[in-house]
């Protein structure tokens, strides 16, 4: 994948004399990620608080056998890779990834409601049981820093393809920034999660400017330019523990774009403090050449 997307835009306009809309460019980029990806049955116009079956297929949780709850979530990029953090491959590396226990880290994927094995739509259309797979490598950021939370960002590789269904699919990823600073009116951005409920939130946000964020965060932690910042809107509240990894997704042309992973968060926050996110544009190569 070319770096430069604005000169390969360029390029491929003067060349063909023809134009290409951004979201063309999304998915003729790479050769394996924002294939198959942002699609939901549901008009991304109409967003609910809690998420609808089949609406955000690409989520995933991450847990381990023994426990009940998950202590991180993922999301599903091509059928065999997971985006998530690095401190939430932390737990997956020091559990053994299947090489020193019987039973390692569980990635769930395709799941909706957890009070439930099989999910059914209002339609009774049912969907397939979620699927549980195992961690065949964690590829951590070289530059992560456990310190400053800088390069917070992991890929794990499963151990088996997913085969792709209504429950099951990868989200789009930004090849360029769909946000950008002047943007702090934008409210199209939710964080997507299970907190405190059986199935998922989603969370209206606002962006919050990079130098705002600095300045509001600069007693606790310094934000780097591979991070961004969003804050909850409409003063609500809600527990983001277990929240890390969760995605901040914006609606784009008929597609769901994950634009932030959730590094930095607070728990049972009010909405007036950021949660500091990483930046997926400023990864997407990183993310490319590895899958």
């Amino acid at each position: 994948m070319r770096t430069d997307i604005c000169m390969m835009f360029v390029a491929m306009l003067g060349a063909n004399a023809q134009l290409l809309f951004p979201d063309e460019l999304h998915a003729a980029l790479s050769k394996t990620i924002n294939k198959n990806c942002g699609e939901m049955p549901y008009s991304v116009h109409r967003r609910t608080k809690f998420g609808r079956i089949y609406e955000n297929p690409w989520l995933v949780l991450l847990r381990h056998p023994q426990d009940g709850l998950h202590f991180c979530h993922g999301t599903l990029i091509t059928n065999q890779f997971v985006l998530t953090t690095a401190v939430c491959s932390g737990p997956i590396l020091t559990n053994g990834m299947a090489t020193t226990e019987d039973r390692p880290t569980e990635i769930v994927l395709g799941e909706y409601d957890l009070n439930h094995k099989s999910d059914c739509a209002v339609d009774k259309n049912c969907s397939l049981a979620a699927t549980t797979l195992s961690v065949d490598k964690v590829i951590i950021h070289p530059n992560f820093s456990s310190s400053s939370y800088e390069n917070d960002i992991a890929l794990l590789v499963l151990n088996d393809s997913i085969q792709l269904s209504n429950n099951v699919r990868p989200i789009c990823l930004p090849l360029f920034p769909l946000v950008k600073d002047s943007d702090d009116h934008v409210l199209n951005i939710y964080n997507v999660l299970w907190s405190a409920n059986n199935r998922p939130s989603q969370v209206w946000m606002r962006y919050v400017p990079f130098a705002n964020c600095k300045e509001q965060l600069r007693n606790w932690t310094t934000v780097t330019t591979g991070q961004m910042c969003a804050r909850i809107h409409n003063n609500s509240r809600i527990n983001m523990l277990g929240g890390a990894g969760s995605a901040l997704q914006v609606d784009f042309h008929e597609r769901v774009y994950q634009i932030g992973i959730l590094s930095i968060g607070f728990s049972n926050t009010a909405s007036n403090n950021p949660y500091v996110y990483v930046d997926i544009s400023k990864y997407t190569t990183w993310i490319d050449n590895i899958t």
